[in-house]
């Protein structure tokens, strides 16, 4: 009988690890699953929300070429403006007389030209500067 007993608690002690054993397999199972789903779904919001991030600064990107090339355009036709008043009022110089000293080139339109451009500049500056707070700390 002792002996009869001692094979019974051994295969009663048998039977509860192995219960205890599949019950933990089946948890952990179980919480893989819900930690995957977790997982993929807080990814595909993370993913979601870098497509939109994306979106944002690919347009803000196009915005700022856009405006540099409508800058540059504005820039491109200045320049060639202040070349064409340069050498306008070079051509408006009239000849010297031989042996007399070159007469003064009529500048004063283009440095009024340019002053006013260096205005118009300083004036852009600042204004773009206080929009957007540059040099505030």
């Amino acid at each position: 009988m002792t002996r009869f007993r001692i094979i019974l608690a051994i295969a009663a002690l048998v039977a509860i690890v192995a219960g205890v054993v599949w019950i933990r397999h089946g948890g952990e199972t179980a919480g893989a699953a819900k930690v995957t789903a977790k997982a993929n779904v807080s990814h595909a919001a993370g993913v979601t929300e870098a497509r939109a991030d994306e979106r944002a600064a690919a347009a803000v990107t196009q915005s700022i070429a856009e405006r540099t090339v409508r800058i540059d355009a504005k820039t491109d036709a200045y320049v060639q403006a202040t070349i064409e008043d340069l050498h306008n009022a070079l051509a408006d110089v009239p000849p010297a007389a031989p042996g007399a000293a070159l007469p003064a080139a009529p500048v004063d339109r283009v440095r009024d030209s340019l002053n006013a451009g260096i205005a118009r500049a300083n004036r852009a500056g600042h204004d773009a500067g206080t929009a957007s707070g540059a040099g505030e700390d």
